[in-house]
């Protein structure tokens, strides 16, 4: 094969557009924080007014949610401990005994 056809054959197969972007394929756009804000602004007042009047009945969950947004949450201590055993194996090494030639 030439050097000119097998370019000419690189040539076509660029032009076919095998793979690439099409319409619709791919993972969906996630929505913005200022799209998903602006959804909820709406219901807003009526949450915390919900809130509110839970608070005033003395809800406990109600009292948590708003000390965890309000406060904040105290700082979480993890404590990784690993425990266990592995197999110890013992090597022993053999050295073979070589006697010298005495000249």
């Amino acid at each position: 094969m030439t050097d000119d056809k097998l370019n000419s054959l690189i040539v076509e197969r660029k032009k076919d557009k095998r793979g690439g972007a099409r319409v619709g394929a791919g993972r969906k756009r996630r929505m913005e924080e200022h799209e998903i804000i602006a959804k909820l602004q709406p219901m807003a007042d009526t949450a915390f007014k919900v809130l509110q009047q839970k608070i005033a009945e003395g809800d406990m969950k109600a009292i948590q949610i708003f000390c965890s947004y309000f406060i904040g949450l105290p700082t979480q201590k993890i404590e990784n401990k690993i425990e266990g055993q592995l197999n110890q194996v013992s090597v022993e090494v053999i050295k073979p005994q070589i006697m010298e030639k005495v000249a």
